[in-house]
């Protein structure tokens, strides 16, 4: 047994000294983009947990941030994570945030819609199943969007509006109401997306399959300063993000310096610029005439920006599938693109 060791130890030695080699080499790269991206980067800060962040809502001089694995609070002048107020419910998926003009605070979650006031949380069943969307009206009417359609509270209780057979696309996932006081509605089925518009007028217009519209999947929906209706539109490789102004339709892709041409969200900030993103490939900030690109390497925590918010001390928060980044306005990054 001993002589058969001996003869087999320096090719058993040497098959082990290759497999080592070998995968040292196949992971050497991958290795060092790993350490690389775990340095520090000036002006920069990534927060992890908590993790996948879909929403942000500021409040005072917190923060709050919903996502996969429930509520965070963040301290946004110190720029730390807080413990959660006591009494505050375990959630799944918090998709959406929002102040309603009483203060109230409305979380739209994987199980319904939880609504705060005072120190109260309140479960209330939206009756559209998993919840990605809840808005206020100018009007004052909260209303919730999700997997089975769209629904209006009314006086306690949400009640059904429109169900997805009558919206004639998957479920909702966003909810906008514009300076006009029209509400619009997306949905980003690969397949069955949609968009429509219920008019000041109480009437209801089906943009889905207009020619201005990049993709009928519309995953985000922003007004800008100038009143431009812009939508985060697109899947795989087809969409943009797509401005709706005085009648005329305009589509920024990959082609005008986007990372792609598939849009996960647009955002205007205080100084005017604006933030694209895209679902797999970063962030794109306007930098004078062109666009500067934003990934992990720069320092983010994941590749999609799914929510973005600035704070009052001018500082930017980025929601991603993998966690918080927070960008100074004097990262290099940022500076250079004024």
């Amino acid at each position: 047994m001993v002589r058969r060791w001996r003869r087999w130890r320096p090719v058993i030695q040497f098959t082990v000294a290759v497999t080592i080699v070998l995968a040292i080499g196949l992971n050497a790269d991958s290795l060092v983009e790993s350490f690389r991206r775990r340095l520090p980067h000036e002006g920069w800060k990534r927060f992890r947990p908590p993790h996948e962040t879909a929403a942000l809502l500021v409040e005072g001089t917190k923060l709050w941030s919903g996502g996969r694995d429930g509520l965070s609070l963040f301290d946004w002048e110190q720029g730390t994570l807080l413990p959660l107020p006591k009494g505050t419910p375990s959630l799944e998926r918090a998709r959406s945030m929002i102040f309603d003009r009483k203060g109230v605070l409305w979380v739209g979650h994987g199980n319904g819609v939880e609504r705060r006031e005072g120190a109260l949380w309140t479960h209330l069943d939206a009756q559209v199943g998993a919840v990605e969307a809840v808005l206020e009206r100018s009007n004052g009417e909260i209303w919730a969007g999700g997997e089975k359609g769209l629904a209006r509270l009314d006086g306690s209780a949400f009640r059904l509006v429109r169900d997805s057979a009558s919206l004639g696309f998957e479920g909702i996932f966003a909810l906008f109401e514009d300076r006009s006081g029209a509400m619009w509605a997306s949905s980003v089925g690969p397949v069955h997306g949609g968009l429509v518009e219920l008019t000041s007028q109480g009437e209801w217009q089906d943009f889905t399959h207009n020619p201005g519209l990049a993709h009928p999947s519309v995953s985000a929906i922003y007004q800008d300063r100038d009143g431009g209706l812009w939508f985060a539109s697109g899947f795989g490789k087809r969409g943009g993000a797509c401005l709706l102004k005085d009648s005329q339709w305009k589509c920024l892709g990959k082609k005008d310096g986007l990372t792609s041409d598939r849009a996960r969200t647009v955002f205007e900030d205080g100084a005017g610029r604006f933030w694209i993103s895209s679902e797999t490939e970063g962030l794109a900030v306007q930098s004078g005439a062109g666009w500067r690109i934003l990934t992990p390497d720069q320092g983010m925590t994941g590749w999609e920006v799914k929510r973005i918010a600035e704070t009052p001390n001018g500082v930017f928060w980025l929601g991603t599938e993998d966690g918080v980044t927070m960008i100074r306005p004097d990262a290099p990054e940022l500076k250079a693109g004024r």
